[in-house]
């Protein structure tokens, strides 16, 4: 179990709440809805690094939409660490707790707030106009156990990063010769750390999730977590459904491609006696890595 995050600060919410917020939204919106993670953690993103794992999550708006302006969030209370380097853009880290870290890339060089505390969902800034023609504007978006560390981003890299020595940035890929995964290094799958640090006393009364902008139309539903399915389930973009459980992934786990993702919600659904289990993103296969795997994750889901 990760440790857990603000827990002092998070006891003073009046109403309950998510102790995380998706990293990325328009205003005015829940955050994360209309977004996807086209470049997943430890997937392969063959136009910018082919033959390397991504340490990270790259969002981008739906439907090839403009990223740029999107707004940033602290995903969780914290204290801003660094504020620097040119990634293109300022990067921005918050430590959480002495071993759990959230950065946030390819920001816009006017930042909303570059040190000191932050809550969970203040808004850091926004996503970088991009014009240097390498990629499209996103966010490069990691959880992590560390600041730096020597054989990654400290004194001594193993491997030659333009970040170079004692950069806290990092690299934000991976070789996938390299004899260890990322999670081995340090780095988490970022959704499913966020869903293991949501609720570790369980899931209190009032909470919901959203039907995402770019759901599927129908989803099936489960007795039990990836167990047999009992039927489907209409989505709606924007209905709620009362939230009962999760179940995800481990944080380190060493999977590979966007088959690794696993974030699964125990809703209540009309017309059931019981909540079910549905799955809340699936892998996509509009961008595949070298082996043919897919690198993307859409949601079905979110946090309300």
């Amino acid at each position: 179990m990760l440790p857990m995050i603000g827990r002092n600060a998070w006891a003073q919410e009046s109403e309950p709440a998510w102790r995380w917020t998706p990293p990325i939204g328009w205003p005015g919106r829940t955050p994360g809805d209309g977004f996807f993670i086209k470049h997943g953690y430890a997937c392969e993103n063959v136009a910018f690094y082919a033959g390397g794992w991504h340490t990270g999550e790259n969002w981008y708006a739906l439907d090839d939409a403009d990223t740029a302006g999107a707004e940033i969030y602290a995903i969780a209370d914290g204290e801003i660490v660094f504020a620097g380097f040119d990634y293109p853009g300022p990067v921005v880290i918050i430590r959480h707790e002495d071993d759990l870290y959230s950065q946030y890339g390819h920001l816009d060089y006017v930042l909303d707030i570059d040190s000191g505390p932050v809550r969970r969902g203040q808004r850091i800034g926004t996503v970088l106009n991009r014009t240097d023609g390498r990629s499209p504007s996103h966010l490069h978006f990691e959880v992590r156990r560390f600041l730096t560390t020597p054989e990654v981003n400290g004194p001594n890299p193993r491997y030659t990063f333009t970040c170079g020595p004692n950069c806290p940035p990092g690299p934000g890929y991976w070789p996938i010769d390299a004899p260890e995964h990322p999670s081995a290094m340090g780095w988490l799958f970022p959704v499913h750390a966020m869903a293991e640090m949501a609720f570790p006393d369980g899931v209190p009364e009032g909470i919901d999730v959203l039907v995402a902008e770019g759901a599927r139309e129908t989803v099936p539903v489960f007795s039990t977590p990836g167990g047999e399915e009992i039927g489907e389930l209409a989505l709606t973009p924007g209905d709620r459904y009362v939230l009962h459980g999760i179940e995800t992934g481990a944080p380190d786990s060493e999977g590979t491609s966007a088959e690794a993702y696993q974030l699964r919600y125990l809703i209540a659904v009309p017309d059931n006696d019981a909540p079910v289990w549905v799955d809340a993103l699936w892998p996509s296969d509009e961008v595949l890595g070298s082996d043919g795997r897919p690198s993307s994750v859409r949601f079905d889901l979110l946090p309300g």
